[in-house]
């Protein structure tokens, strides 16, 4: 199965760069994308993180944690 190749394939961009409505939309869309990727990261690192504070907690206190 072969790809179909873009008829324009700047199409998009060209649209972007010519329509402000579409350029606006486009914006927003990112913008919350962006948002969106660094609210998850944010996440991501809080969990980590305390999961290395119960990991540091149980090594300090010298109990064993949950067997596998």
């Amino acid at each position: 199965m072969n790809p179909q190749p873009h008829p324009r394939p700047l199409a998009e961009l060209v649209r972007i760069e010519s329509d402000p409505a579409y350029r606006a939309l486009f914006c927003a869309e990112l913008d919350a994308a962006i948002q969106d990727r660094f609210a998850n990261r944010a996440a991501v690192v809080a969990e980590v993180q305390a999961a290395a504070d119960r990991l540091r907690e149980l090594i300090l206190r010298g109990e064993p944690g949950p067997s596998a």
